[in-house]
């Protein structure tokens, strides 16, 4: 009598294939999470460099790097030394030697020396893997909805953002020059001192995270380093993290990402601090220690450590 094969019967094979998809959907949120742990150590890495970026510009210059070159908002209207120039540079600029950097800033101090502006910085393109979230699936953005100045693109666009303060970047009344005097350690040609940050470096907001949008029907210039001017470079902490109140922004998509809403306005500016983050954003301070806030923080509290001498006690956050 001849043996008889043993084999699966369908019915085996069925469960089979269901007690494996039982574990991949159990396993697959693990993985997911221990993929986004590894991205935010990598964020908070990121944002130490540039704390420490910060205050070796510091130790050399005696002062933080000007937020913007221009008074927010503002190309033309410019102050003193750079009137009536499209100068359109800001803190990255100055950092990018402390960023190792060297050669790339060597050849944009030299295009500087005879052109007014870094949007026609040839090279402007170049990504800066440092001031990139590897949790912005946008990122690195580099297309544009048009070019800059003899350019195909405005360029790199990156995740973070320095802090102007704890309010607007400019007044009600749309004061260009109102956004030279801010409370936080960033702002139109601010040249913040680390004396000056009364209320302690360890109680002081320096730098952030924001969301990328792209530029699908008009331009989104949150995160674009060679055109600061309008102050898409920085970030308020009027509003906690990841809160969807609108960024009061001209120059913003009219069709963002859901996360990083915005309303073209021009009085009354802000950025607000956004991560795809679960729960909050990397927040480097003025010490150059990253702490993660949650998104659930008191309002006072995060208000509070946007300025650098208002006296305010920030508590737990």
């Amino acid at each position: 009598m001849v043996g008889r094969k043993r084999a699966f019967t369908l019915v085996e094979l069925l469960v089979v294939i269901a007690i494996i998809g039982i574990l991949i959907a159990l396993l697959l949120p693990a993985v997911q999470a221990a993929r986004e742990a590894a991205r935010r150590a990598q964020c908070t890495n990121h944002l130490k460099q540039l704390g420490l970026a910060m205050h070796n510009h510091h130790s050399t210059y005696k002062h933080l790097p000007h937020g913007t070159y221009n008074y927010i908002d503002s190309t033309f209207s410019t102050p003193a030394p750079y009137n009536n120039m499209q100068d359109r540079r800001c803190w990255m600029h100055d950092t990018l030697p402390f960023m190792e950097q060297v050669p790339l800033f060597q050849r944009f101090q030299e295009y500087m020396k005879t052109n007014p502006s870094a949007l026609g910085f040839p090279e402007l393109d170049t990504v800066i893997s440092t001031l990139m979230c590897p949790s912005d699936p946008i990122g690195p953005k580099l297309h544009t909805f048009w070019g800059g100045i003899g350019t195909p693109t405005q360029g790199f666009s990156g995740n973070y953002v320095v802090c102007a303060g704890s309010g607007f970047f400019n007044d009600s009344s749309n004061s260009n020059e109102s956004s030279a005097n801010l409370n936080g350690l960033f702002f139109a040609v601010s040249k913040v001192r680390i004396g000056d940050i009364l209320d302690g470096t360890s109680n002081t907001a320096m730098a952030s995270e924001l969301i990328l949008s792209p530029d699908t029907d008009s331009h989104d210039i949150r995160g674009r380093y060679h055109n600061p001017a309008h102050g898409g470079v920085l970030f308020s902490t009027l509003y906690p993290p990841n809160n969807m109140i609108p960024d009061h922004f001209n120059w913003c998509a009219t069709n963002p990402v859901k996360r990083a809403p915005c309303q073209w306005i021009g009085t009354e500016m802000y950025v607000s601090a956004r991560s795809y983050h679960p729960g909050g954003v990397n927040l480097c301070l003025a010490d150059g220690s990253v702490r993660f806030v949650s998104e659930n923080v008191d309002q006072v509290v995060f208000q509070a450590l946007g300025s650098r001498d208002g006296g305010e006690v920030p508590g737990e956050y």
